[in-house]
Parts: C-alpha cells; sequence; structure tokens
C-alpha cells in the first residue's frame, strides 16, 4: 500500500511539474535583445550615410530636403514589408524616423561648415552610390523589423533596444550627436 501511494504521489508530483510548465508562458524565440540587434546595427549603417550624402550636397549645392527621394524610400519600405508579410505602417513609421534623424545629421554638418567653410569637405562623394547603398539597407532594416516581430511589442523592447545602442554606439566610435541620431532613427521601434 505503502509503495502504491509513493507512486500515486510522485505521479501527481510529475504531472503538476509537467502541468505547470505547459501553462508557463511559451517560448517566445531570441531575446528581445538578440532579435533588435540587427535594427539597430542596420539603422547605424544607414546614419553612416549621412556624412557622405551632406558633402554630396554641399558640393552640389543640392537641399538636404528631398521630398520625391523619400517619397521614393518610403514606397520601398512599404513594399519590402508587404512583400516579408511584414507591417507596412511599422516599416513606413520606422523609415520616417530613420530619414530624419538622417537629415539632421546632414543639417548638423552643414551649418558646421556655414560657419566654419575651411572645414567643409575637400571631396564630393557620389550621391549616387550613396543612394544605392540607402537602397540596399532599406529592404534590409524592413526585414530585420519583421524578423523582430513580437519582440517590437515585448514589455522588455525599449530596454534591449537601449542595450544595443549603447553595444553599436561603443563599438562605431559614436560621438553624443551621432548616439542622439541613432536614438533618434530608432524611436519608433518599439510599440
Amino acid at each position: 500500500m505503502r509503495v502504491i501511494a509513493t507512486t500515486v504521489a510522485s505521479a501527481l508530483v510529475l504531472v503538476c511539474a509537467t502541468g505547470a510548465s505547459v501553462y508557463a508562458a511559451p517560448p517566445t524565440g531570441p531575446p528581445v535583445e538578440t532579435a533588435l540587434a540587427p535594427v539597430v546595427e542596420l539603422s547605424a549603417d544607414r546614419l553612416a550615410t549621412a556624412e557622405l550624402m551632406a558633402a554630396a550636397k554641399w558640393h552640389s549645392g543640392d537641399p538636404v530636403e528631398a521630398p520625391e527621394r523619400e517619397e521614393t524610400v518610403l514606397a520601398q519600405a512599404e513594399r519590402s514589408a508587404l512583400d516579408l508579410d511584414g507591417d507596412p505602417a511599422t516599416a513606413l513609421t520606422v523609415m520616417r524616423d530613420q530619414i530624419e534623424a538622417n537629415k539632421v545629421i546632414q543639417r548638423g554638418r552643414h551649418a558646421q561648415w556655414y560657419a566654419r567653410p575651411e572645414q567643409g569637405p575637400e571631396g564630393a562623394p557620389d550621391p549616387t552610390g550613396v543612394r544605392a547603398e540607402l537602397d540596399r539597407i532599406t529592404p534590409a532594416l524592413v526585414g530585420a523589423l519583421t524578423e523582430a516581430g513580437a519582440g517590437l511589442s515585448a514589455p522588455d523592447c525599449e530596454a534591449g533596444l537601449e542595450r544595443n545602442v549603447r553595444r553599436v554606439a561603443a563599438e562605431r566610435g559614436l560621438d553624443r550627436r551621432g548616439r542622439a541620431a541613432l536614438r533618434m532613427a530608432l524611436s519608433s521601434v518599439c510599440s
């Protein structure tokens, strides 16, 4: 009798333990911080083009504002999101932030060069090459947002995003302005 009671008790403990793990939160894939890493890295890649574009526009006399180009980039982001079964609204919102952050860097450089022309860029980068790099990054960034999926609305999204920003900023040697622009570029990632 004692053996049966012990066996039944052991079975109940096993069932309860198994039941508890079944009702625990299901695994959500990689941690949010890991899921967000490509989003932050690609955003930093995109911001790295701002210096080159600022120099190209400085030499050509083109304004920082380029509404037609911005619409092209936004349309590309929306198409990419649809092709990847991602959220077009998220892609558009994040891409608008990316564009604005890029323009903040460009405006800052232009203001610096107007104030001190001797510090202006010597060479004029080819804007076509810079735009081609942006066209490569945009669908990759939308893909990273799509891959991050539920991580974008996870409770620890902001914290994971900030840890990635600090890591990428340190790895790339971003100054205060660069870190602020990166945070601006990512301000709508977590919903």
